[in-house]
């Protein structure tokens, strides 16, 4: 039974959460109508915006059979169709209405599972402000982006798994299942993390007793669902199997696309089977990889520090404000062009360079402190550390998972950018914090029950 003290202390961390909405909800609704006096003309300057905006008005304005429609469109369905309703009843408003409406139960699911789990008085409140105001999620509630709805899906996922592990109820991983399957749908990037969650649960003792009970396998059962169920009904139709029969949103477009950008940039003239737009296998990437290891060395490497270190300050100076912005393509110019450092040197001092050069600094700092206290933190679990909460075991399982999907993602996207790592970003807020926390007590001593 709670005592006085326990009770006062859940109601000042709901408080906590509550502002964190409100300071949420007050600034997305200020920065509104910025988007109405310019015409809303940061909706499509996300990644493939105009893109997205074609077809998904392509979706609302068909007529005939939906199904040719949708496995004919060049991009997964889940990347427009929650987009759809909002669409046709307000325009862009209503979709930007309803990612902030996400964006704000996003940024309170946050401070919630902080204050449960981490020890400090101001958890709440400084763990859901941080993440509400991370560049990215300033920005991408006002873009077509397929982050402002995958991005919160996964924070409720995160919040319903560590609920369920709590309680041990199914229910909660039900949801959760619902949850990651609607991101996976709509970003089927995300898979990835579920089985590496699974392999480190494995390894680490206080984690198996879950995996002999039902919830964990339910929640990726459902999680799963979506994506599987619209790739065997487009493979019956096309008679090709996969989830979309081409376009710029599928593996062997991106592998194919980075293999090319990869080789001119570094003076390589890429044979003809990279220069069509059908992708390419798995196979045929590493056959390039092989022939041209130091070009790929460099690519793998700038993709890790671009999504790992970068501070994305530019999505909202660059890509909302659009201030310096390069309809041309300006991430290709700085990063991949072979005058990229004349590009930089020229730019020393604009305070958008300034600006995004300290925060890269700062969250290159958080990266290494993460990577740092996963390994510590993780390899103490697989040694078994006893007496973790099974809340705090998840969220470090979690993270990690995140980690690796983030490293590996970067490693397939054609031109990796920081926002890969966005549906993680509040998993590693929470461990950061937990981690500090944590340093000198005994991991999860500290949870509140």
């Amino acid at each position: 039974m709670h005592d006085g003290g326990a009770i006062r202390d859940a109601a000042a961390r709901d408080v906590q959460a509550r502002w964190v909405a409100i300071v949420a909800l007050v600034l997305h609704l200020s920065i509104l109508p910025y988007d109405i006096m310019t015409g809303f003309r940061a909706f499509t300057w996300g990644d493939r915006g105009m893109e997205r905006l074609i077809t998904l008005k392509g979706f609302v304005g068909q007529q005939g059979s939906t199904i040719a429609w949708l496995t004919d469109a060049p991009i997964v369905p889940g990347e427009y169709l929650f987009a759809a309703l909002p669409w046709r009843l307000g325009g862009p408003i209503g979709v930007i209405l309803v990612q902030i409406a996400l964006a704000v139960g996003a940024g309170w699911l946050v401070a919630r599972i902080a204050g449960r789990l981490i020890p400090w008085r101001r958890a709440a409140l400084g763990c859901g402000l941080l993440y509400v105001l991370l560049p990215q999620n300033i920005a991408f509630p006002h873009q077509l982006v397929t982050e402002a709805i995958a991005t919160p899906l996964c924070v409720a996922w995160l919040a319903l798994i560590l609920a369920g592990v709590r309680g041990g109820r199914i229910a909660p991983f039900l949801l959760a299942g619902l949850c990651i399957g609607l991101a996976i749908f709509i970003r089927p990037v995300i898979a990835a993390m579920l089985p590496i969650a699974f392999v480190l649960a494995l390894l680490m003792p206080a984690a198996r007793a879950h995996l002999r009970t039902p919830g964990l396998y339910a929640m990726a059962a459902v999680g799963m669902a979506p994506l599987l169920l619209w790739t065997a009904l487009s493979s019956a139709y096309t008679g090709q199997i996969g989830y979309n029969k081409g376009g710029s949103a599928n593996l062997g477009w991106n592998l194919q696309s980075k293999a090319q950008i990869t080789e001119k940039a570094n003076g390589i003239s890429p044979p003809a089977d990279l220069l069509g737009g059908g992708g390419i296998s798995v196979r045929r990437f590493l056959e390039e990889v092989a022939l041209h290891k130091p070009a790929f060395a460099k690519a793998f490497l700038l993709d890790t520090v671009t999504v790992f270190v970068r501070g994305n300050s530019s999505k909202i100076s660059v890509d909302y404000l659009g201030i310096d912005r390069n309809p041309a393509g300006w991430r290709h110019e700085l990063i991949y062009a072979k005058d990229a450092q004349r590009s930089r040197s020229s730019n020393v001092l604009n305070p958008v360079y300034v600006i995004e050069a300290i925060a890269s600094v700062l969250t290159g700092l958080f990266f290494a402190f993460c990577v740092w206290q996963a390994v510590r933190i993780g390899w103490d679990l697989v040694r078994g550390r006893p007496a973790p909460s099974p809340e705090c075991v998840f969220l470090v399982i979690i993270a990690a998972a995140w980690l690796i999907t983030v490293f590996v993602s970067a490693q397939i996207v054609n031109e990796a950018q920081g926002r890969l790592r966005n549906p993680a970003e509040a998993a590693f807020i929470l461990f950061a914090a937990m981690a500090l926390a944590s340093r000198n007590r005994t991991l999860g001593a500290a949870t509140v029950v």
